[in-house]
């Protein structure tokens, strides 16, 4: 009697293919949709506003935070310049829609609805109410970070910013505000910064830390000693003392 044959193994279940078996790109198959939800026009303002203001409120609300000038408007909504504006003042008389200045171009106005904040690079970001550098906050700001780096000698924006945070929770500020104004007074000469371990460290700039007597040229004047005012040497008759008081600092 013949032996019998062994029955053949199952098939291995097929596998799920990946795109390299498929040759597939996988940056052309379908991923999540991460795209932003559009904001819509609130539907109450919408219907409550007459046609001519309602088509000129939808064609700025369309720009969103870039904004539109006024001859796009009247493109958009179908209107000569006059009639448009008049819609404008009407929209901006009832706070729905607000025109600033854009920072690049101060003669440059630009509309924009008021449920968006303009865009940093028209209306200035977090530094500009209006279209105008708020000194007071930025002055601010400014003495804020110093009094971290003073506190700490050598402080990271990072440092700088939760510092701030733990001292002053209400000041508002996050990470790219602080190393903005860091940035800018590393330009003024106010903060020195080195780069260290991957990170930029600021510090008090040396002629900030000198006093002011190293600020004037007495203060390193190797014969301040033999300066007096009936003297060869005396503040009346010193270049380089008049020369100081003649700087605009």
């Amino acid at each position: 009697m013949p032996p019998r044959r062994r029955p053949l193994p199952p098939p291995p279940a097929a596998k799920p293919s990946s795109a390299s078996e498929l040759d597939v790109d996988p940056a052309e198959e379908p991923g999540p949709n991460t795209a932003t939800p559009t904001i819509q026009p609130r539907p109450g303002i919408v219907t409550n506003l007459p046609p001519g203001p309602r088509a000129v409120y939808l064609a700025i609300f369309a720009a969103g935070s870039n904004g539109v000038m006024m001859p796009e408007v009247c493109r958009e909504a179908g209107m000569v310049s006059s009639t448009a504006r008049r819609h404008v003042n009407v929209l901006k008389k009832a706070q729905l829609v607000k025109e600033i200045s854009d920072v690049r171009n101060r003669s440059k106005k630009i509309l924009v609805a008021s449920d968006f904040e303009p865009a940093s690079e028209i209306g200035g970001g977090a530094w500009y109410h209006d279209g105008r550098l708020d000194v007071d906050a930025v002055g601010d700001a400014r003495r804020r970070c110093m009094a971290q780096v003073k506190k700490r000698g050598s402080a990271t924006a990072k440092m700088v910013h939760e510092g701030i945070r733990s001292d002053e929770p209400g000041a508002g500020y996050d990470e790219a505000k602080v190393s903005e104004i860091l940035s800018a007074m590393v330009l003024d000469k106010d903060l020195d910064e080195s780069a260290r371990g991957g990170a930029t460290w600021y510090q008090v700039a040396e002629r900030q830390q000198g006093g002011v007597m190293e600020a004037i040229p007495c203060g390193v004047c190797p014969r301040v000693d033999e300066c007096s005012p009936e003297g060869v040497v005396s503040l009346n008759t010193c270049v380089y003392y008049k020369t100081w008081l003649q700087l605009d600092f």
